[in-house]
């Protein structure tokens, strides 16, 4: 994680409460936690997870993977403070995937939220085989990811095509999520054209924070920075609920 990111975070946790955290994070599997089996969930890439801090009180068996084991130190102590006792056993794997591989457990919820994105296809089509593997009839899989819509698709940043790996299609999914093991309970196509007001504050509180670390000082630099990091983006997004066969 470069210092721009871990400052970033290190934000995020100051300004997201627990509470606001599940308050203003978008929790899609909440329309279907009756339906949840038996058996532990999973989250690859999971960062700060809103779902898994809100689950957490569950009692259910939780993995969380990330390949940045300072976001699973801060993720550790939020659910600790906001499940306590009603927390279920709590695994916390700082590994890359696909170069590890997916623990052997059979899990009743597999969470991929912002992730699959930064593999090609063949490392997505790796990574479903491997969640074939790991779960049975009545699991359910919840995937989000950047679509061909979202405006760094249309860059000509090489940067952001090396950092993003695919942009997605509704034809991409049902590539990936064969119905011979998958049936698709919700998909969701959206491009949201303007960030809230709330986002935009952040972004404004970490563009300064990076620049004061950074020693610029400029005016006028600092100045051009935060109206280039305040332009507005079309982020288009593919999100999808499967139930395994």
């Amino acid at each position: 994680m470069d210092e721009t990111l871990r400052i970033y975070w290190k934000l995020y946790n100051e300004i997201f409460t627990n509470e606001i955290l599940i308050h203003k994070s978008h929790n899609l599997l909440r329309k279907f936690e009756e339906e949840f089996i038996e058996g532990p969930i999973l989250e690859l890439g999971c960062g700060q997870s809103n779902f898994l801090v809100e689950f957490s009180k569950t009692g259910k068996e939780i993995f969380a993977i990330d390949n940045e084991e300072f976001q699973l130190n801060l993720l550790k102590k939020r659910i600790e403070s906001y499940a306590g006792k009603d927390a279920g056993k709590l695994h916390l794997l700082n590994i890359t995937i696909p170069e590890k591989e997916i623990p052997q457990e059979i899990f009743s919820l597999v969470i991929a939220t912002d992730f699959l994105h930064f593999f090609p296809m063949r490392g997505c089509k790796n990574i479903i085989s491997q969640i074939i593997s790991r779960t049975q009839k009545g699991s359910l899989i919840y995937i989000k990811v950047h679509s061909k819509s979202h405006s760094y698709n249309d860059t000509s940043d090489t940067g952001i095509h090396e950092y993003y790996k695919h942009f997605f299609t509704e034809k991409d999914f049902t590539e990936l999520f064969d119905d011979k093991y998958f049936e698709r309970i919700i998909f969701s196509n959206t491009v949201q054209n303007i960030r809230s007001k709330f986002t935009r504050e952040m972004q404004t509180k970490w563009t300064k924070k990076v620049l004061d670390e950074y020693q610029i000082f400029d005016q006028l630099e600092r100045q051009a920075i935060f109206e280039e990091n305040n332009k507005e983006l079309n982020v288009g997004s593919l999100e999808c609920v499967y139930r395994r066969k």
